[in-house]
Parts: structure tokens; sequence; C-alpha cells
């Protein structure tokens, strides 16, 4: 015998029992799970409490069909693995959520040909709208997503010429002006460990820029012998120093592209007994989590993510609101963390 499938009719009679539970109408059972914020909290609570003890389950897909509204929003991350894209995503979360909005999340591994495999299945589910991470984009995606015509928000880095909306700070900037200061601290000998795949990876990419740019407005030649790239982990910054100190040119500094590389390095100078700063200072980007709890504190760059989030979030509800935002390029900006490291 086959599965019973559900029918329209055995929905309708679920919302009908949901209904009769909290004597409140049809339509507004179905606002709450359409539109819940919508709904006085009492009521919205009320229905919401019937539906989970009938067990009902909203043919959501239905409704979009209907509505035109999946009440979806993509959201494509590099990774999961550290805090940067879990603050941005709960930020997103804590905006559209009240609004009845729900992110579906897939990840690219840092790669643009993953980014648009991801794209494309995630349009095939019709979301009202999607966040990417970062700039680079294949020509594919950038034309599946203007075919799609629906809100997009890019986050993590700034341009002038977005798909369509972009909620992020100056990497260049930001690794610039940290430089800077590891220069006015009396580092000559700056040395600079950066994610690998930088080549698709404008974020990383602008904060090696940052960092050269820095070296050469202070007169100090750029020594390309003194950057390695490292895979993103604690390892690959263990490693990346090794390989740096092993040319036995002078090094008296480090430049990380993200905090965990630089806590990675950090942890080996430490293991070799070379004493930080005194000998060697280091830098990270970022501000994660440990990098403030680390002995000594990592001196970092701060993003304010769970903003970058709510702005992209923001963004989003008021445009499928109808109500376009005056601005579609949103800088968050950054604070440099002088901490103990240099």
């Amino acid at each position: 015998m086959g599965k019973r499938v559900r029918t329209n009719a055995e929905g309708r009679r679920k919302m009908e029992d949901v209904a009769r539970l909290t004597g409140v109408s049809l339509s507004t059972v179905s606002r709450v799970i359409r539109e819940p914020h919508r709904v006085a909290e009492p009521t919205r609570l009320k229905v919401e409490t019937a539906i989970a003890s009938t067990g009902y389950v909203p043919n959501l897909v239905a409704s979009s069909l209907k509505s035109e509204r999946s009440r979806l929003v993509a959201c494509v991350v590099p990774s999961v693995e550290h805090s940067f894209i879990a603050d941005v995503v709960r930020g997103a979360s804590e905006v559209l959520r009240p609004q009845g909005f729900q992110l579906m999340l897939a990840t690219s591994d840092f790669r643009p040909e993953e980014e648009e495999d991801v794209v494309h299945a995630f349009l095939s589910r019709r979301p009202d709208a999607i966040i990417l991470t970062g700039l680079t984009h294949t020509d594919r995606t950038r034309a599946m997503l203007g075919a799609a015509g629906i809100p997009v928000v890019e986050v993590g880095n700034l341009s002038d010429q977005p798909i369509d909306m972009v909620v992020g700070f100056s990497n260049r900037e930001a690794q610039k002006q940290l430089t800077t200061a590891m220069i006015d601290a009396g580092r000559r000998h700056i040395g600079y460990l950066l994610h690998d795949g930088s080549a698709q990876n404008e974020r990383s990419r602008d904060r090696y820029n940052g960092y050269r740019a820095a070296l050469t407005e202070r007169g100090i030649a750029c020594d390309d012998r003194l950057t390695t790239e490292v895979e993103f982990s604690y390892r690959g910054g263990a490693v990346g120093l090794g390989q740096l100190l092993a040319q036995g040119r002078p090094i008296d500094a480090l430049c990380c592209s993200n905090d965990i590389i630089a806590l990675g390095a950090l942890y080996e100078l430490q293991r070799r007994g070379i004493a930080v700063p005194d000998t060697i200072a280091i830098a990270g980007f970022d501000d994660h989590e440990a990098s403030s709890q680390c002995v000594p504190p990592l001196s970092t760059v701060r993003i304010p993510r769970l903003l970058m989030g709510r702005e992209a979030g923001r963004l989003i509800e008021q445009t499928l609101a109808g109500e376009p935002p005056t601005s579609k390029i949103v800088d968050v900006g950054f604070a440099l963390q002088i901490r103990q490291t240099f």
C-alpha cells in the first residue's frame, strides 16, 4: 500500500481545527502563518500553540504560489566554522524572522563556482531575497540574480557598483590602518600570512593590498619573501610562521589576514620560545572571540558583524515592503583593537 498523500482538503481541516481551538477565523490563522508580525501577540501565541498541539504543518508552497511570496531568504556564506559568519547570520535573522521570513543557509567553501551552484539551487526554490558574502561572483551567478529580480545584498566588503545592495566596510583601509599602527610601534620587517585562495576572495586580497599600501606610504620596501599563503586554520598560521622563519630573513612583526591564522602563529611563536611582542609583534583581523582572551591578548580589527547582518536584513525588509532604502550602500565601519601583541 502506497503512502497516503495529504490533500488540500485535509490541510484545510487541520487549519479549521486550529481556528476552532483558538476561537479565531481561518483568515487569522492564515495570517499568523504567513505574516505573524501583523497579528497581535496574544492572538499569535494562542494560534501558534494550537498549531503545535494539533501537529498541523502549513503548506507554505501552496501559499507562496498564491501570494508570490515564499517568505524565505537565501544566504550563501563561505564557511560556518568561524564566528564572523555566525554573527552576520544571527543579525539578519533577528530582523527578518519577526517579519515572518526564514533564512536558508548554504556554504560555498570560498569558491565562486560552488556559490554559483548554490545560487542556482536556491533560486529554483523561489526565495524572496538573497544574501551573498563578498563581491566575487561568476558571470553566471550575476546573470541569474539579475534575471530573478529579487533583492540581493552582498555583505563583508564595499563596492560602488554592487549587484543590488551592499553592507560592509573597507577591508583595505582597515588593514592599512592596522599595519600603520604596527609601523608606528617601531616595526620595520613585517611579514604577512595570507589566506590561501585569495585570488578568489577579494576580502583577503584587499587586506593584503592594504598591508602593502601602509609599507609603501612609510617608505618601507615590500619584501615578497615575507609573505606566504596558508590555509584558513590554526595549523595554517603555525605552518606559515615556520616557513617565514626558516628563510632566516629579519622579521620583527607579522600581520595575518584573519584572527584564526594569527592565533595559530601566536601559539607557534610561544612553542618556539619567541617572545611576543618583544621579538616579534603580531596582529590579526576580525576580532575573533578568542582574540581578547589569549595571552597576550591579540591586536586585531573589530568588525560590527551583528550590525552588518541587521543592516542586510533591514535593506531586504524595506525593499520587500515597497520602501526602497535611501542608500543601497551601507558602510558599517571598523575599529582597531590595539592590545598587547605589539
